[in-house]
Formats: C-alpha cells, structure tokens, sequence
C-alpha cells in the first residue's frame, strides 16, 4: 500500500490533510469507526466467554444487569483497547499515513512524555482515589474475596488499553480526519467531543456535559502537545480512580451508567481539569526532550 509522510512541522490536528477527498474520508472514518467500534467490543464479549467457557465456567454470563465483574469489564476494556489497532488500519487504508502518526507529531508513542503525564495526573487524582477507596473500605461489610481482586487486577491491566484506544479513535484518527477537511482547530475539538460524548450512548445533560467537556479537552491536548500522550494518561487515571473505589462497593455499573446524576461529577472533574491540564503544559513547555508541534492560529 502507498504511503504518505505528512509535512515537517504540521500541526498535529492537520496531520492527515490530503489534497482531495478529505470529506468523504472524514465520513468514512467516523462511519467505519462506529461500525468498528461495535464489531470489536462484539468480538470480545464471545471472546471473553469462550475463553471462561473453556475454563470451566460454564455458568459464566454476560449480564450488565446483574453487576459488573472482573469478566465482563475485561471484554468491555479489550473491545475499546481493539480500537487501536482498528485506527490504525483505517488511517492508513483512508490516508495512506502510517498508524505511528496519530499517536504524535514525532511521530510514534513519546514514551518518556507518557509516564510523565501519568505521574501528573496520579498526583492530581490521588485525594480523589485515596479518599474513595477509603470510604469504600469502610463501608464495605464482606471481605475482600478472589472476585474482588479479579476485578482491581482487570481494572489496573486493562484500564489504560480501554483509555488508549477511545484517544487513539477521537483525538487520533476523529480529530485529524476533521482536521484535513479544514475545519478550525477550536471545532475540530468541539466536534470530537461531542461524537465521543454521544458515543456513550448516555444523554442526561449533566453526563454528557461532563464527557463533552472530558472530550473537548483532551482534544486541545492533544492539539498543544502534538500527541495523544497526555489524553491517554489524563483519561487512564480518571478511569481508575472512579472504577476502584465503585469495584470495593460492588457499585460498578452505577459508575458506568449512573441513574438520577447531579451536576457535581462535572463539577468535580471542571475542578480537577482546571488543575491537571495546566500542568501538563507547563511541563510540555519545560520539556527539552519533546518535540514542539508548529504554532496554530487556525
């Protein structure tokens, strides 16, 4: 397959501009992207099962209504952390841009920029983490058992996959595919959270305010650092830090879909952005190790 190398100094958002086509590229990637989506996490559910199955689980089912385990949010977690490689395929088959280039501008994964976003962002949502995986100690009545352990495992392992691969579908392949059809930099970033918003499938205003802001974000992150480092580490940490505390109480679907939501969580999460996201571009600015995407202004 022929190849395209995107221009020395492209801004990040504009990595993918062609020279025709870009609309109907934009659309195939959105559309393709969501069937995709679908496809993987469908394919990782009879995965998941089969491999129970065939562990002797017989009695292993996958049933959100009942609770979330360790089970079901591992073939939830692989389907999402699938659409890294699904991404990749599609910009390279849409673009002809090798995959290494919706991670950053370099291009590839800056590992050493990673770990420094996750330490940023573990220190941000440590009083978050600490205290509610206190409380939940506290409250919790029944010993800690295998299940339990199952599950922190499957949240530590696979948390950080589920987080990659939704940055590398919206602020890797969404946000450029909008990018080169020459959409301004602050709607690209609107626009890619807002589909990864409705992606959740969960419209109560105050959810999809709190993940059209998570969105939006991310997606300028991604812009002002030339990567999607920061949004992998930022989205990582997040993650865990509500799925730990809800997996001691055995309260994880009410933390993957809430009923009766208030405005705090997007409170909570205003807060704690307006905190980690300058942060990380104060240590972009002082890195000497990171390379610089070109200024933007449109």
């Amino acid at each position: 397959m022929a190849t395209r190398r995107p221009l020395t100094g492209t801004a990040f958002h504009r990595t993918l501009s062609a020279p025709s086509g870009a609309w109907w590229r934009l659309l195939a990637s959105a559309a393709l992207g969501v069937v995709g989506m679908l496809a993987m996490s469908v394919a990782s559910v009879f995965a998941v099962l089969g491999i129970a199955r065939s562990l002797g689980n017989a009695d292993f089912s996958f049933e959100l209504t009942d609770g979330v385990d360790a089970g079901e949010l591992l073939a939830v977690n692989l389907g999402l952390a699938s659409l890294i490689p699904l991404s990749g395929a599609l910009v390279w088959g849409l673009y002809g841009v090798r995959p290494r280039w919706l991670a950053s501008h370099r291009p590839g994964m800056r590992w050493g920029w990673l770990v420094r976003c996750v330490g940023i962002c573990a220190v941000v949502w440590s009083i978050f983490l600490v205290l509610g995986t206190a409380g939940a100690l506290l409250v919790r009545s029944e010993p800690i058992d295998l299940s339990v352990w199952s599950f922190i495992a499957v949240v530590l392992f696979t948390t950080p996959l589920q987080a990659a691969g939704e940055e590398y579908l919206f602020r890797g392949l969404l946000l450029q595919a909008l990018g080169a059809a020459r959409w301004p930099v602050w709607l690209c970033c609107i626009a890619s959270g807002a589909v990864f918003a409705a992606a959740h499938l969960q419209f109560a205003p105050p959810l999809f305010a709190d993940r059209l802001l998570l969105g939006t974000v991310l997606a300028w992150l991604a812009v002002r650092t030339g990567g999607i480092e920061a949004g992998i580490a930022l989205h990582a940490v997040k993650n865990v830090a509500v799925l730990l505390p809800a997996g001691l109480l055995d309260e994880v679907s009410s933390a993957l879909d809430p009923s009766g939501v208030t405005w705090l969580p997007l409170i909570v999460d205003a807060v704690l952005l307006s905190i980690a996201v300058p942060w990380i571009l104060a240590a972009h600015r002082r890195s000497n190790s990171v390379a610089r995407p070109s200024r933007f202004s449109d």
